[in-house]
């Protein structure tokens, strides 16, 4: 009975860990924190975050880059505030990325597609038409237990 509990136990934590392997919820836009399990890495982020164009016009747009070692899962936004702004946009034939809609903003968002294995993730975002200076913020998964969580990443400043 011990052995069948201790499986139930380790099959139900290997369910949630991987609930999302097709992408983050909704749910997920105000604090970018997977529910996973287990908590986010309170470390430094371990890849790189660049940005291509650091200063755009307003519906311009830039790309975003995230790159380091291997990686299953990611979400990022660029916020003024506590709200996601601009638009990301995924290539219709780009089968590991997707567009969300957070806080009310269509595709203020972008994230994961499916639980392959990757390297780097190339974004393209559009500059929104307010002017200001934004973060930008990333959730990087290396698997289900290893994640760091919202961590601001850079600026872009719409001009």
């Amino acid at each position: 009975m011990h052995t069948l509990a201790c499986f139930a136990l380790v099959l139900s934590a290997a369910t949630c860990a991987w609930a999302y392997s097709s992408g983050a919820p909704t749910t997920v836009c105000d604090d970018m924190t997977p529910k996973h399990p287990f908590d986010p890495q309170p470390s430094e982020l371990p890849y790189t975050v660049s940005i291509s164009k650091k200063t755009v016009k307003p519906g311009e747009e830039t790309d975003i880059t995230i790159s380091g070692k291997d990686f299953k899962g990611f979400l990022v936004q660029v916020r003024k505030g506590d709200k996601a702004v601009g638009s990301f946009v995924i290539d219709p034939k780009d089968k590991d990325s997707k567009a969300l809609t957070c806080h009310g903003s269509s595709k203020s968002s972008a994230t994961h597609s499916n639980a392959s294995v990757r390297k780097s993730v190339t974004l393209k975002w559009k500059a929104p038409q307010e002017k200001g200076e934004l973060h930008v913020f990333a959730t990087v998964a290396a698997d289900g237990a290893t994640f760091w969580a919202r961590k601001n990443v850079g600026k872009i400043v719409v001009n």
